[in-house]
This record gives structure tokens, sequence and C-alpha cells, in this order.
């Protein structure tokens, strides 16, 4: 490390000038004293400044955020987490520690009439479960849907008599950026809501389910994101749901990661309506386009998804698509990548009739293929 020798400063106009900058930040000197009675001068902040704390952002939302429990003590979950967690280990007992080992995790109200998001593998096999809400009430819980392939479940309450429901609302997961703050709010234990801060570490790569993309679909943060909290909501500052906290991974240096909202918000709705998501398909595969197969398609700039291949008797192929197809549009919007179309495909429904956009032979075709349920 290199050390470096600090200079007294003699003159006192330029002492004045560097305390104007320390304690200015980022900001643009005056370009003189201003006039008598005259407005002060405008100032310009180069930089956005670091929130002074999330104090209101917790108060505001406190009343949504739940906590799940189980009827009876469990294993593997949050108080697990904890050395001496045990009766006779040091650990707590009597009622605190009945409360701490039946603890399963968080999760976050999306609607006023009790329903619930929180983490499919939260719920285990034991389906007698409780929310814990934020005034202490223990309400039974029904699950109302969940999918293991997102790790998102929905859950219904009937909330206490006189008891008025708070809701979050899903921000816009698609436009975080790197280094934009997030808070992970969760109540492990039903003692109160807990809170981590941190920023995005990196964006989802797309709004893919688990597991098709590893941890590339997910938001990534260094806030953490420990057992008690996952299932509980990654908001932004605004206090709007970015993301679902869902895992933690120590081969990654503890890096956070939560289900985006945007494919929160594909997911939810099924599980309301249907208690599971069945995923589509189309009967083909697809890749990227690279520069070069965009050249030789005639196609600029390189965008969509090339066709690789197409299964025979599949709907793909039943519609008139064929290799060497690139997919320009999916049900009237743009398809960005192979990714983005795979994640449109699987989440548009099964025996529903979709319009494709296709570039083929320099120029535009139209198909309207009828999706399958993805085979097992």
């Amino acid at each position: 490390m290199r050390l470096m020798r600090l200079t007294p400063i003699r003159s006192p106009a330029v002492a004045a000038l560097v305390l104007t900058a320390l304690l200015g930040g980022c900001r643009r000197p005056a370009a003189g004293p201003p006039e008598p009675g005259a407005a002060p001068p405008s100032v310009k902040i180069l930089y956005p400044a670091a929130p002074g704390g999330f104090v209101k952002l917790v108060e505001r939302l406190r009343p949504s955020v739940v906590s799940l429990v189980a009827a009876t003590p469990v294993r593997g979950g949050p108080a697990d987490w904890f050395p001496a967690g045990g009766p006779g280990e040091g650990g707590p007992s009597g009622e605190l520690g009945e409360r701490l080992r039946r603890s399963l995790g968080s999760g976050f109200i999306v609607d006023e009439a009790g329903i619930i998001v929180t983490n499919a593998h939260l719920l285990g096999k034991d389906r007698d479960l409780r929310v814990r809400l934020d005034g202490g009430a223990e309400v039974v819980a029904k699950v109302v849907g969940e999918d293991a392939a997102s790790d998102l479940a929905v859950l219904s309450i009937q909330p206490p008599p006189g008891t008025r429901l708070v809701k979050m609302r899903f921000g816009v997961s698609n436009e975080l950026q790197v280094g934009e703050w997030v808070a992970a709010l969760g109540n492990p234990f039903g003692l109160g809501v807990t809170l981590s801060v941190g920023v995005v570490s990196a964006r989802p790569a797309q709004d893919l389910p688990r597991g098709e993309a590893g941890y590339h679909a997910f938001i990534q943060t260094d806030a953490a994101i420990h057992p008690g909290n996952s299932g509980g909501p990654l908001c932004n500052t605004a206090g709007q749901v970015i993301g679902v906290s869902t895992a933690v991974s120590a081969e990654t240096g503890r890096i956070g990661f939560a289900v985006p909202a945007a494919l929160a918000q594909k997911i939810v709705p099924a599980l309301r309506r249907d208690g599971r998501v069945v995923r589509a398909w189309l009967g083909m595969y697809v890749d990227r386009v690279t520069p070069e197969a965009a050249t030789r398609a005639g196609l600029k700039p390189p965008r969509g998804a090339l066709v690789s291949s197409v299964l025979a008797n599949r709907p793909a192929e039943r519609a008139g698509l064929r290799a060497g197809d690139i997919i320009l549009g999916f049900d009237s919007q743009e398809v960005r990548d192979a990714d983005d179309l795979r994640s449109r495909a699987s989440l548009a429904g099964v025996n529903r009739v979709v319009a494709l956009k296709v570039w083929r032979d320099h120029k535009v075709l139209h198909f309207s293929p009828l999706t399958e349920p993805m085979p097992d």
C-alpha cells in the first residue's frame, strides 16, 4: 500500500475551497455571490446519494410481512440454522423455544382477501400450516397452489375479525440496475420484522423458471438472505416487491438469490386459478441468433430466436415452421432471444393458439401453432 504525505494548506482561499468541496459532495460551485434579495442558486447533484435510512420503509411494509409456521416442531427450519437451538443444547425452551422450532420462513400479503406469496420449498409434506401476522395473530393457512420449478407458492388465510390486511405491490424487475439498493424483509419467528439491505449484484438474465438457467435466472444481491427471510419480499426503495427471496449460496460468497417479480407475476395468477402451472411447448428447439446466422438470413441487426430443429408431428411442424426460421415475435410482443422465447412459450398456456412472427427467405411470415403440454 502506498502512503501519501499530506501537505498543510496555508492559503485561506484554497483552504475554504477545499472545505466547500468536502462538505458539498459532488456539487457544482455557484458562479458567484448572489445579488441581495435574489433566489439562492440551484444546486445540481451529479450523483445520487445513498438513502439516509430504511426506517420509514420498514414501518410502511411491516404489516404486509408474515411468518409461516408449522403446527408442530419441524426439522430443517430456520431454528436449525442457528447453533444450540434445542432444549438441553443451550437454546430457548418453553413457549419461545416451541415458536422457534415451528418456524418455516416468511411470506408477504399480495391481496387484502388473504392471499400470501412464499417459497414452495418451505411447505414440505406437512400441510397443517399457520401464518402469524404482524400484530401477533396466528391463523390457519390453506395451500392454494405451488410450483417447484419457480419455487413459488400461494397461500390463503381468513383474516381475524376486525383485522385489515395490507398488501404489497409488485414492481418492475426487468428494469433493475446493478448497484441499485434493495431491502430483504422477513418475519422468521413471528417475533417482528427483520431487514437486511444491499445492492443488486447481478440482474436476472431472463425470467426463466428455476432450474432452466441456473443462478442467472435470479436476481443476485449481497443483501443477506438466510433461512428466516426465505419466502419474504425483496423490495426496492419505493417499497415495491421486485423479487421473492429464495436462497443463498455459500459457493458464490454468500450471494443471495431472489425470484424476479416478472416471473412471480406470471406464476402467481396461474397458481391462484389452477393450483399449479402446466407448462406448454411448441415442439421445436431454438438457439441464439449469431451475427453469422443473421447475415445468412439477411436479417439486421441480429435478434429473435433461431429454430434449430422441429420435432415431427408437433405444434411447430403442424403449423408449418421449419429449421432455419427466426422467430421475431410471440403474441404481438418482440422476442429478444432464445431464452425469452422459451420463457414465453412455457407460460403461454396449454391448448392455446399463439401468434408467431417469423423471418424466412428475407421476408416476414406469420404462423399460429396450438400449444401442447410440455412432456415430463
